[in-house]
């Protein structure tokens, strides 16, 4: 159970502040706070404060990240884009990406945005929807440090490389997938070390490929449905780094306990402009009635309800904003050891 419940704005307060103690500027600490945040509403500690608030701390100030990155365009041609973030934060590299994506899908009706030299970029959801609120299908995908093997081998080659596609709706919603191309995310298993609580079996092996339910222990990840996981996962670690001439494999840096690494990790920003094809109100029209459809099935013995993707997360952002973020007693006590070690205001709770 959460020891305390944060407000939305109190936690982006906090962790702007953390990062602008480590000299980021106070424009780029806000979005990759937010980015931090957005996690945490939604119920993705694994990219959220819980996880990464100091790491990338850490890395601001050891060098592993660019606060003040010089993001340019170094090619351009119809409807796609190479960006050099120059070692940036992800969040804000990111977003400029997917904004530059819309722009080139209100001209050519779809816009293509490739992305090296960048860094851990968070939940792929925030930069997919930002299309998806202008009325198109949006895209995000990156690659990450290695921690899956291909079918067959048991050495770490691939990121758990997550893909994200945000659909706009209608009156009944959005439809949001993401997901990582491994059984679960890493910072899954990072958030379960830090509770100090097992993991599901499936997730993953230890050094000596045993299948293992201790988050210590966990040395691999296991493919989402096996060869079919790694198949998406090498596909994505083309799309979003073979392309833009990004890091590939053991190439990328890693991200914890090397503050001064640079990843060098490429991402890949998609946006589809759904009136390129109509008018937008028919198209949400149908995806009413399609969400109707998926929602009529009949249910199986001991299910609730039939959930679309992203359902839950929207459900816990609505809770969230409401009642609070939640915090575990642990969570809360790094917040406090963060606090006095960088020198601001401590969280707040309601």
């Amino acid at each position: 159970m959460p020891v305390a419940r944060v407000d939305e704005h109190e936690l982006l307060r906090f962790a702007s502040a953390i990062f602008e103690a480590v000299g980021v500027p106070p424009e780029h600490a806000r979005v990759v706070a937010e980015n931090l945040v957005q996690g945490e509403m939604h119920g993705l500690a694994s990219h959220g404060v819980s996880r990464l608030l100091r790491v990338y701390a850490e890395r601001f100030a050891g060098g592993g990240i660019n606060p003040r990155p010089d993001i340019t365009v170094i090619h351009q041609d119809r409807g796609c884009a190479l960006l050099d973030g120059d070692d940036g934060p992800g969040a804000v590299v990111g977003r400029q990406a997917m904004r530059l994506a819309i722009e080139l899908a209100r001209v050519h009706g779809s816009g293509w945005v490739a992305v090296r030299t960048s860094s851990h970029y968070g939940a792929a959801f925030l930069f997919a929807r930002l299309a998806m609120q202008e009325g198109m299908i949006g895209f995000s995908s990156t690659n990450t440090v290695v921690q899956v093997a291909p079918s067959g081998g048991r050495q770490k080659m691939l990121g758990t490389n997550p893909i994200c596609i945000a659909v706009p709706g209608g009156e009944r919603g959005p439809i949001i997938l993401d997901m990582a191309t491994s059984q679960t995310a890493r910072g899954k298993i990072q958030v379960a070390a830090i509770d100090g609580k097992p993991i599901p079996l499936g997730w993953a092996v230890d050094r000596d490929d045993q299948p293992t339910t201790d988050p210590e222990e966990a040395w691999r990840l296991l493919p989402l449905g096996g060869y079919k996981g790694y198949g998406l996962a090498l596909v994505m670690e083309i799309l979003s780094a073979v392309i833009a001439g990004a890091m590939v494999g053991n190439q990328v840096g890693e991200m914890f306990n090397h503050p001064s690494t640079h990843q060098r990790i490429g991402h890949i920003f998609g946006a589809l402009d759904l009136s390129a094809f109509g008018p937008l109100e028919g198209f949400r029209a149908r995806m009413d009635a399609l969400v109707g459809y998926i929602k009529s099935c009949e249910l199986e013995a001991g299910s609730k309800e039939v959930l679309l993707p992203g359902e839950l997360e929207a459900r816990a952002a609505e809770r969230a904003r409401r009642e609070g973020i939640p915090l575990s007693e642990d969570v809360y006590a790094i917040m406090g050891r963060l606090a006095s070690e960088y020198g601001v205001a401590p969280l707040s709770t309601r």
